[in-house]
């Protein structure tokens, strides 16, 4: 993927994530994966054991996932996938 594109992508959620942070006084918190891995381990410290979470791979295009429920903490998630990908994960509560 071009980097010019994936710098707009991730400023675009960046930008969006800080809207609702900021507006909506909602809890939000934005991980990179930048090495395409099956599994991504998140340390988000919102406080919430179910948070809601987003998935783009680094194409932009919204991925489907499956949280580890056993180690997932009220600041810690971990997103498997059945491919090794790289993104951007979207943590809100």
């Amino acid at each position: 993927m071009d980097e010019s594109i994936l710098t707009r992508i991730i400023s675009t959620i960046n930008h969006n994530a800080d809207l609702l942070e900021r507006h909506l006084n909602e809890g939000v918190y934005v991980h990179y994966q930048q090495e395409p891995s099956t599994s991504w381990s998140v340390t988000h410290s919102l406080g919430s054991l179910r948070p809601l979470i987003e998935v783009y791979d680094s194409n932009g295009n919204r991925i489907g996932f499956a949280v580890n429920r056993q180690t997932q903490t009220l600041t810690f998630a971990e997103i498997n996938f059945a491919i090794a990908v790289s993104g951007v994960a979207i943590f809100r509560y």
